[in-house]
């Protein structure tokens, strides 16, 4: 052999080596990106055992095939290049799980209640702050979130403010006295304040008092679950819906309230959609009637508690929803389409007309379609039955492909705009059971109703407000649904 032979055979053998040795460092790198990704899909917990041990077995597969390639060139480079791809695909599934993870812990972590506590005076009362109204009569609510209001008065303490306090047993007694100058302020839950919204004398409320000083009071609220439902393959849901710019955590009126049951062993969900304004007793109240909204600036749980005594269900679970901004999530997944039988102009809260047949939404169209009541001869009525649909319509579509498009968004709204008490345990678990069985849920929806009537509230006191008397028919029928569930009968609303 020449010496030129021999060099060019050393450097095809270096070369050789070198190609072999970078091939084993790829598959050192697929390898340990592979156990990374398997712990990954072990801690999110929503991957079927049978599923992960089967990726578990490809992952490693693939690794040791890259591996053994090596010593031969054309397959061997072919392995590398898939190694490349693969590890590139594995390190992003790390990363969207890591987010569905950090998103969905965020959801159900601790929960927290935001309150906002302020002092009001007059909108003419020439004090604008809270030094200016020291020496003021102040009325308060003792009764009604004591608490947040000891807060706020050690903090006005706290500033070497002093203000002599009366003392009144309802909201509507407090703002009168404002109102009426019986006291020159008043400290109140800022919540409390959308009882006034659709009360006669008061629409203008805001814009007759100004709050001078406020101070916002975040607690650790501990897990209430209820008790847990009498058949093991029904969950219960309270869905309640707020319409506000802050927080889904912020203490507010609740205006959606749906109660969702699942069952795993029928395939169904029943949503039982309840008006705002049912004139039902809080749980609360000893047993003095309200709208069944007021019960949302009590807290989630009064609200889920009222609920479960109007149809003697428990009721484990709630999810508390930013209606507003979980309609972004519509967005988010390129629109719902929404089926309907009528045609309409919608006025209210933006212009839209809706046909018969399929209408397309966006965010917008779909949130003007949900807060619409006027343009219906049902008023409320229709409108419970609208957010049911937009619900069910999300659903759906979450459950589409086009779910993976915008996947981490979608999570960062739902997120945002969302809170549960079920824990991330029982999340993982349906959500292992939706992948490992794929479940085409039949949804199956139903509306109370009642008779609009004119009287006096637990919250409003001795003014007269819109209400809803129930049907007391309609409840024992959404009550014959819940019953039917439990027993694992497949329903039918007719």
């Amino acid at each position: 052999m020449s010496n030129k032979t021999e060099k060019r055979h050393k450097k095809l053998k270096k070369k050789s080596q070198a190609l072999m040795i970078s091939g084993l460092v790829l598959s050192a790198i697929q390898f340990i990106v592979s156990i990374v990704l398997i712990v990954f899909i072990h801690y999110i917990g929503m991957i079927p055992t049978s599923i992960k041990v089967a990726a578990g077995i490809v992952l490693i597969g693939c690794s040791l095939i890259t591996a053994i390639t090596q010593r031969w060139k054309v397959p061997g480079i072919i392995t590398k290049v898939l190694s490349v791809l693969l590890s590139i695909i594995m390190i992003i599934g790390c990363v969207y799980l890591g987010y569905t993870r950090g998103y969905l812990g965020k959801m159900t972590g601790k929960k927290t209640q935001t309150d906002i506590v302020g002092v009001y005076v007059l909108a003419d009362d020439a004090a604008q702050s809270l030094e200016e109204i020291n020496g003021y009569t102040c009325g308060r609510i003792p009764i009604l979130d004591s608490d947040n209001l000891e807060k706020m008065l050690d903090d006005i303490s706290d500033k070497d403010v002093a203000l002599s306090y009366k003392d009144y047993t309802s909201i509507m007694d407090a703002v009168d006295a404002l109102l009426n100058k019986e006291v020159k302020s008043i400290s109140i839950n800022e919540s409390y304040l959308g009882v006034f919204e659709d009360m006669d004398g008061y629409e203008n409320l805001e814009s007759r008092i100004r709050c001078v000083y406020s101070q916002k009071y975040i607690t650790q609220v501990e897990d209430s679950n209820s008790d847990h439902m009498s058949n093991d393959n029904v969950i219960g849901i309270y869905i309640s819906g707020i319409d506000t710019s802050g927080p889904p955590n912020t203490t507010s009126r609740s205006d959606v309230n749906i109660l969702l049951f699942m069952n795993t062993k029928t395939h169904q969900i029943l949503m039982i959609n309840t008006p705002r304004d049912y004139y039902v007793p809080l749980s609360i109240s000893n047993g003095v009637r309200d709208k069944l909204t007021h019960a949302g600036i009590y807290g989630i749980d009064c609200s889920r508690e009222t609920l479960e005594m109007l149809y003697g269900i428990n009721v484990e679970y709630y999810l508390k929803v930013n209606f507003t901004g979980f309609l972004n999530v519509i967005d988010a997944l390129g629109g719902v389409d929404i089926t309907l039988d009528y045609d309409a102009t919608l006025s209210q809260t933006g212009n839209l007309t809706v046909h018969k047949g399929v209408n397309h939404f966006n965010a917008q169209q779909a949130l003007t379609f949900s807060r619409e009541r006027h343009a219906y001869a049902d008023g409320d009525r229709q409108r419970g039955r609208n957010q049911m649909m937009v619900i069910n319509a999300v659903i759906k579509k979450m459950a589409s492909p086009s779910m993976i498009t915008n996947y981490t968004s979608i999570l960062n709204t739902v997120s945002d705009n969302m809170i549960t008490n079920m824990p991330y345990d029982k999340i993982s678990e349906l959500a292992q059971l939706q992948i490992s069985k794929n479940i085409d849920w039949d949804i199956q929806s139903y509306s109370v109703s009642g008779e609009g009537a004119s009287a006096t509230t637990f919250s409003a006191g001795k003014q007269k407000l819109y209400v809803m008397v129930p049907y007391e028919d309609q409840v024992q029928q959404a009550k014959s649904y819940l019953e039917a569930m439990c027993r694992d009968e497949v329903i039918r609303v007719e």
